[in-house]
């Protein structure tokens, strides 16, 4: 879901600049204010399990989206960075608006940031336009590629943590099947080059579970992870008509993932489960419960996953969604209410019943605590 989480990473300048610390940070009274969370079952230690949230935008602003995020404990949150949006022509890098130096914020916070460098995402080719008659295995795209590695690396504000580098998003669902053999080489050229400039920095590739590991992609999502340090995985719990799926299934779902990749260590890159009812099947109280479940199944799981990041903190506006039917090129009305609901707070910066579930799991687990020593 790329897009997604770039659109507010692209405000995220602007929105620093209008915001000043003194934001209230105060949570509004939640929508359903008689929602009490499921006590959390056998809560584990945190330990040294990552948990993040992408920081979508409120109405509150993005201080107090932060704080918000903060106050569950989350340790890191996703900067992608779209190659063809960083190298505008050949050799010609820009930061674009101001991402890159935006990040100083987190850098200052002490906030760890995933990074995901996309030559590919879910709809496709993210490729600087002097490269669009390359095949992916040619020395140039390759080279090229490795050159804006060096220059993002470089661009970097001092002090920022990286916990890791994703190659991609959703690759297995943008590259077409003839093309795969080729991308994989590809792959390997940015994973070497990766790991020289950025030696202590696990490097994966965003893939996904539905239509991918679980899918007709399954071979390629392996193939993928057959040169990576970390698999990196997105999790959503519906079906192909986007119809959620009993919360239950997390259970066997993340047995079953650690099984495939036994010996692995797992990064859960995206995971999120939308409320919308009219279309999508969902409410507030299934979505506060497939986080409940989640929970639960990471702490049985949690020698093999070690990063979880929930997709995302802010339900969307009805222009953003919009932008996003075009974007994708769909006006399916469960994909759109997918999109739009995927928060798990209101748009209008109103907790959701997910949000209360969230922060009891991860309260019992210590995370409030463990962001607070990071963040300070």
């Amino acid at each position: 879901m790329i897009r997604l989480q770039t659109v507010w990473v692209f405000l995220f300048a602007a929105l620093l600049l209008a915001a000043g610390c003194g934001d209230d940070a105060t949570s509004p009274t939640p929508e359903d204010p008689s929602f009490e969370p499921l006590p959390p079952v056998n809560p584990q230690a945190a330990g040294d399990r990552l948990f993040g949230i992408t920081i979508s935008r409120s109405e509150n602003g993005f201080m107090a989206d932060y704080a918000e995020a903060r106050s569950a404990g989350t340790q890191f949150s996703e900067v992608f960075l779209a190659w063809n949006a960083v190298e505008t022509a050949e050799g010609v890098y820009t930061d674009p608006d101001g991402i890159i130096e935006a990040t100083g914020f987190y850098a200052a916070e002490g906030h760890k940031v995933l990074l995901v460098l996309a030559p590919m995402d879910t709809a496709g080719p993210l490729v600087p336009g002097y490269l669009v008659a390359e095949n992916w295995d040619s020395r140039a795209m390759i080279f090229a590629f490795n050159a804006y590695l060096d220059w993002v690396l470089a661009a970097l504000p001092a002090g920022l943590e990286v916990v890791g580098i994703s190659i991609g998003n959703e690759v297995n669902l943008g590259v077409p099947a003839d093309q795969q053999d080729d991308f994989l080489v590809f792959l390997g050229g940015a994973v070497s080059h990766a790991h020289s400039i950025w030696p202590n920095t696990p490097v994966g590739v965003k893939t996904t579970v539905a239509d991918g590991l679980f899918g007709p992609t399954a071979n390629f999502v392996r193939a993928v992870n057959d040169s990576t340090d970390v698999v990196m995985l997105n999790y959503y719990l519906v079906d192909g008509q986007f119809q959620v799926r009993p919360a239950f299934n997390v259970h066997n779902e993340f047995s079953s993932i650690a099984g495939e990749f036994s010996g692995r260590e797992v990064w859960l890159t995206e995971v999120g489960f939308p409320s919308g009812s009219e279309h999508c099947g969902s409410s507030e109280d299934k979505q506060a419960g497939f986080f409940h479940e989640v929970f639960t199944a990471w702490d049985n799981q949690r020698a093999t996953f070690k990063l979880l990041n929930i997709n995302w903190l802010n339900d969307a506006s009805s222009e953003q969604v919009d932008a996003w039917a075009e974007y994708y090129g769909s006006s399916r009305p469960a994909f759109l209410e997918f999109l739009g609901t995927l928060g798990v707070r209101s748009h209008a910066g109103q907790d959701k019943n997910a949000w209360l579930q969230i922060k009891a799991e991860t309260g019992a687990r210590g995370w409030h605590q463990a962001a607070d020593s990071t963040n300070h």
